[in-house]
């Protein structure tokens, strides 16, 4: 048996976050666990950006992508029709900033004041700029010369960008896209003529309009939690990083978290904490981790024959995630990404502007462009998120890469349904049940068929007159509102943003207490992921889980510290 002083269960986000700012302390010992493979960043299918596009396609399995998947299948959602939905995350050190988009997105400060006024003093917008701001490091600010020809609008990128919102020298290097598809400057005309605003930067003082996503990348690769976060700690002699190894079960003392029990390679092991236990496997993994340690409801617990250890409702609760539909258009063009007679030859020049520079198709998310609008003027701020993609290629049919259009998808941003996460069995190898609850409430399938009609007013501009062919979906049959639900019903999937599970506050239904992080109850067991929101953010959820686990790694310095003032005392 092996003692540190913390053991972070869950190398992705947020557990590499706390292991790399624990361990800017010589003298504290730090163990990570992660389930997942260790050295993801140097594979080309994880550095090349558009390598995303296959990580859920089992027919490009020998590329490797899909070994750094989960894929949990959801329980039947009523507001789905009783579909099922596929609930993609990460399987490897770095999680799913090995897998995502890369799209770099805060949210909306109401989001963080909405936070604190639930029962979260010091989680407010003020209280965690600084932190976005220490762990980034904003391209336009640290190589202005990298993109001094990027525009928007007609206008230098860099002349609308507030720098007092960004960071310079963290970790999280945060990019332009590096080769954007030459029809974005058409959808950005297109979103103007239909009256919406553009928008250089969706992270300073105002989110609300359309404009270029902003990308967790570096030098045109991917750039996630395993090279920003983990990569420089991995060499301090006082951290261990043990990948590989599935957490069975958070060993108690009483009401004392003392270690974790896990199984690598058919061996069970026990590792022990001597400070704390940092629980850090997201927003499936972390309740139902809880659950399986005799953690959450007596009933949930009671009903799989685990011993009630400690009785806490909230645990699995609250799941909140973000839904969205699409609209698709055939081109006119050849300019979107696709497979085509007519360019087999600058698909492979793209492949050697990869190779050779950086550059090119192979840099893309296909999803460069987009913004935050309000579905309707009944609506106080920005409600859904667009994106444009420059492909209709989706992950889930690779035959879809032949022939040329674009995508738009409509993503709700606050959804007012809300599932939650349980057991299947104890059996700490078998899967959680999710129940995500989508579109339970019919608010939220209101809202997202305004979303399909904001996609085709915006197609229907005259900016894409040029471009525009016909639309492949919905489909020109599709036009009421009973129409569009029933569509939005079977083409509909998740932004793979699933919080809320073990949500910090004070009530009766919150799991860990916001200035500690720490479970009601418990001692020396904390929490940091995306499990602790209060509730989802207007966005992607990279950026909020970073600032959430620095925020956490300095919560933890200041025990630390006062655990050894006592000590001394």
């Amino acid at each position: 048996m092996t003692e540190f002083d913390y053991v972070i269960v869950g190398g992705g986000v947020a557990g590499c976050v706390v292991a790399n700012r624990l361990t800017e302390d010589p003298s504290v010992r730090v163990a990570m666990l992660e389930f997942g493979t260790d050295k993801n960043h140097k594979k080309q299918i994880v550095r090349a950006p558009l390598g995303m596009v296959t990580f859920m396609m089992p027919n490009l399995a020998f590329l490797g992508g899909t070994k750094m998947m989960y894929l949990y299948e959801a329980e039947p959602s009523r507001g789905l029709g009783n579909q099922k939905m596929m609930l993609p995350r990460g399987k490897a050190l770095g999680g799913s900033s090995m897998v995502n988009g890369m799209i770099y997105i805060r949210g909306q400060k109401e989001d963080y004041d909405d936070w604190r006024d639930m029962g979260n003093p010091g989680w407010g917008y003020d209280d965690i700029l600084p932190y976005f701001r220490k762990s980034e490091n904003f391209v336009l600010a640290s190589e202005p010369d990298a993109t001094k020809n990027f525009t928007l609008g007609g206008k230098p990128v860099r002349e609308q960008i507030d720098m007092n919102y960004h960071g310079t020298g963290g970790p999280v290097s945060v990019a332009p896209p590096r080769s954007p598809n030459p029809l974005c400057p058409t959808y950005f005309e297109a979103a103007k003529q239909a009256g919406y605003k553009l928008n250089a930067d969706f992270n300073g003082e105002d989110q609300e309009g359309i404009g270029y996503h902003w990308l967790t990348q570096k030098g045109g690769e991917r750039w996630g939690a395993e090279s920003s976060y983990a990569n420089p700690a991995r060499e301090r002699p006082n951290l261990t990083i043990i990948t590989e190894a599935r957490a069975l079960e958070i060993l108690m003392d009483g009401k004392r978290a003392t270690g974790v029990k896990y199984d690598r390679a058919g061996e069970i092991s026990e590792i022990r904490a001597a400070k704390e236990v940092i629980l850090a496997t997201g927003a499936f993994i972390s309740p139902q981790l809880l659950q399986l340690s005799g953690i959450g409801d007596p009933k949930e617990l009671k009903r799989h024959g685990i011993e009630v250890k400690h009785a806490l409702p909230g645990v699995g609760q609250n799941l909140q995630d973000h839904i969205d539909t699409w609209t698709k258009q055939r081109t006119k063009s050849n300019l979107t990404y696709g497979i085509s007679w007519g360019t087999m030859h600058s698909n492979a020049m793209h492949i050697l502007k990869w190779f050779t520079a950086r550059r090119g198709m192979f840099t893309s998310n296909t999803g460069e462009a987009g913004g935050f609008i309000k579905s309707g003027p009944d609506v106080d701020r920005p409600d859904l998120q667009l994106f444009f993609c420059s492909t209709m290629a989706s992950a889930q049919a690779a035959d879809s890469f032949w022939g040329h259009g674009w995508a738009m998808h409509a993503c709700l941003l606050r959804p007012k349904s809300v599932g939650h996460v349980g057991l299947k069995s104890a059996d700490a190898y078998e899967a959680p049940l999710i129940a995500p609850n989508f579109l339970g409430d019919p608010y939220d399938m209101e809202i997202l068929i305004r979303g399909v009609k904001i996609m085709r007013e915006i197609t229907n501009q005259p900016a894409f007159d040029p471009h525009r062919g016909e639309e492949v979906a919905p489909g020109p049959d599709v036009q009421t509102d009973d129409d569009i639900a029933a569509y939005i019903r079977s083409h509909s999937m998740t932004m793979y943003h699933p919080t809320s599970t073990c949500k910090m506050g004070t009530d009766d239904m919150a799991v860990v207490a916001p200035d500690s992080l720490l479970v009601h109850g418990l001692e020396n067991l904390a929490i940091v992921d995306a499990s602790v929101m209060p509730a989802v953010i207007s966005g992607n959820t990279f950026a909020p889980t970073v600032a959430v686990a620095e925020k956490a790694a300095d919560l933890i310095k200041a025990r630390g510290k006062a655990r050894m003032s006592r000590t001394a005392a």
